[in-house]
């Protein structure tokens, strides 16, 4: 032990007399899942490289290179960006089947890499057991962990919403049990001593929105390892908003995932609840992939569709590079979403280029949007109240000069990766080992 404790003290000795060293891991890469925490996590990776860090970014990615060997894979020449072919984890415990996979060529990476502070984007479709080998590798390095929606804490997706499809305000072993029911309290209990006891051993939590962060302490987690930090946005350089003289007030648009939860179908039927009058003047711009929806929800939005095609166009999936094009070429951003959502990237990419947003009146959409001021507010999952404010937006063109002009600039990438560097090199506290091995038998 001493001698394991002594290489250890060497090698943290060496990493800080060369400077940081930072590993980014993501579940995900942008260039193959747009979703917010992997555009989040290439952002910071991106600006930490632009400043002349050392740091590696370990994207997860469901296909292999084709190649025997270890599951990690360079992309870059320069050996930077790897991705990571994992194996499927146990969803219900977030583990990693596979050990080699952790111990072996993840540790491998850790060893030619010799990170000083590893910033974990996400776990999911990796496993909480990266976590911990971070720790088992060096007591001192800084260990950072972004929580991006309620996974941890929620069995359905990470969502809070019951399966009876009401707003979760409580996580606790009974309520989880009532959503599903063939899964004992006892194993929702077991589950959360699991996830807490990889919890355990990180410094720093950072969460995008101050409603995440408030739910997360609630469950239990400690509030002095709990950080606000919102997802920075690259520097805009455009023109200010376009007038209105070319209609741009009466074009609405939603970029995303489509699906039942992001509240697709709530804006159709939003739409079909207005005055013939209205649809004739307004316009809706539908960009996004049905990629993870399931098939009742594809029929759903066919039918839903059908007799809206002079107002409502489908664009289908967008590349990232075009979302502020089409963001310019509309009036406001719908964000209808049916669940409470975290801090969805799309509001503040709508900031940034001036463009104010309609959005459910909950969780981390309501807390990006001051109602009438950047935006409106509607109540959550109700499509006639949604049609109200588009049917207002429709007839006051003035209000879309008026918030265009009220609306806050988004944080730049700069500013978050200062205040993230600013976590690399603090840790909080002497970590305590946990042993999670011990839980996941008894699961």
């Amino acid at each position: 032990m001493r001698t394991g404790a002594s290489k250890d003290r060497k090698r943290t000795r060496g990493n800080e007399m060369a400077g940081p060293r930072i590993l980014i891991v993501s579940h995900g890469h942008p260039d193959f899942s747009l979703g917010g925490g992997e555009i989040a996590a290439h952002a910071d990776w991106m600006e930490l490289r632009r400043r002349g860090m050392e740091a590696m970014l370990v994207a997860r990615t469901a296909k292999s290179s084709g190649h025997a060997g270890s599951p990690f894979f360079a992309r870059s020449q320069d050996g930077h960006e790897y991705l990571v072919a994992a194996p499927p984890v146990n969803h219900f415990r977030h583990s990693q089947p596979d050990g080699q996979i952790v111990y072996r060529h993840f540790r491998e990476l850790l060893e030619r890499f010799r990170p000083t502070a590893v910033h974990f984007h996400h776990y999911v479709h990796l496993g909480l057991e990266f976590i911990r080998e971070v720790r088992k590798y060096s007591p001192d390095v800084s260990i950072t962990v972004t929580l991006h929606e309620f996974l941890a804490m929620c069995h359905a997706q990470g969502q809070m919403l019951k399966t009876s499809g009401t707003l979760c305000r409580k996580a606790s072993p009974l309520d989880c049990h009532l959503c599903f029911p063939q899964i004992s309290p006892q194993e929702f209990f077991m589950r959360e001593l699991f996830v807490k006891s990889f919890f355990d051993l990180v410094d720093h939590f950072v969460c995008p929105s101050r409603f995440l962060l408030e739910r997360y302490v609630a469950w239990g987690l400690p509030a002095e390892k709990m950080v606000v930090i919102e997802n920075g946005q690259p520097q805009n350089n455009s023109p200010a908003p376009e007038s209105a003289d070319h209609g741009i007030e009466r074009r609405f648009v939603v970029l995303g995932q489509l699906s039942r939860l992001k509240g697709t179908s709530v804006l159709l039927d939003a739409v079909r609840l207005l005055p013939e009058l209205t649809r004739r003047r307004i316009k809706v711009e539908i960009h996004g992939s049905t990629q993870y929806a399931d098939e009742d929800f594809k029929t759903q939005l066919a039918n839903g569709l059908k007799g809206l095609e002079d107002t409502v166009r489908l664009h289908g999936p967008y590349m990232r590079e075009h979302v502020a094009g089409i963001l310019r070429r509309n009036g406001w951003l719908v964000v209808p979403s049916i669940w409470w959502e975290n801090s969805p990237i799309v509001i503040q990419e709508a900031f940034a280029v001036g463009r104010p947003v309609i959005c459910s009146n909950i969780g981390g959409m309501a807390e990006k949007v001051a109602d009438g001021v950047s935006g409106f507010h509607f109540l959550v999952n109700n499509a006639a109240d949604l049609a109200a404010r588009i049917e207002l937006c429709a007839d006051r063109p003035d209000l879309w000069r008026e918030m265009s002009a009220r609306i806050p600039q988004p944080p730049a990438i700069e500013e978050t990766v200062d205040k993230l560097v600013g976590l690399y090199t603090n840790r909080r506290r002497a970590p305590r080992e946990a042993a999670p091995d011990l839980l996941s038998r008894s699961l």
